[in-house]
């Protein structure tokens, strides 16, 4: 299974057991990267539109828990628990993620997927790059029928939003 398409500025790759997608980002690689990686950011746009993050740790380190809930429009809460396995600031960061309860607790039964994102410096703007990893085909299939490459797609666009946003805001600049 070999698939690739464009939409919404972002590439997306669907292999045998993988989905890489790749975004262009107006943005210093410096500031995307902390914009992925500190949950006061995080919970600003980490999420498809309409949904919220109201709960978001992160402990950044080899083996630090990232925990979140996604809260959609409609109020179902669907919480993940990503442990992270490397973090090279600001390059690279790879982690596995599977959903949990609101104690971090994986849920029984949904697939993990090994997660890895990329920030290139291109003259200015970021290259993004994520890769997520299955375990099965069948996995993978289950994820994509779940509509998460679409949900990708439209979380970075909140996350290009944003970027946007805090840049002509200078928020960023402390």
């Amino acid at each position: 299974m070999e698939e690739k398409k464009t939409t919404n500025n972002t590439t997306t790759h669907i292999g045998e057991r993988e989905i890489i997608m790749e975004r262009i980002f107006d943005a210093p690689r410096e500031l995307v990267f902390k914009v992925f990686t500190e949950p006061d950011h995080v919970a600003r746009w980490w999420a498809p539109f309409g949904f919220t993050i109201p709960v978001c740790t992160i402990d950044l380190r080899p083996g630090g828990l990232w925990h979140y809930c996604m809260r959609s429009p409609e109020g179902d809460e669907h919480w993940v628990r990503s442990v992270y396995q490397e973090i090279v600031e600001p390059e690279r960061v790879a982690y596995t993620s599977v959903f949990a309860d609101e104690k971090a607790s994986p849920v029984e039964g949904l697939p993990a997927q090994l997660g890895i994102v990329t920030f290139t410096e291109l003259d200015g703007k970021t290259k993004f790059r994520s890769i997520l990893r299955f375990t099965s085909a069948a996995e993978l299939q289950s994820t994509i029928d779940m509509g998460v490459t679409d949900g990708i797609a439209n979380t970075w666009n909140q996350l290009a939003n944003y970027l946007e946003e805090a840049q002509s805001e200078g928020e960023f600049i402390k």
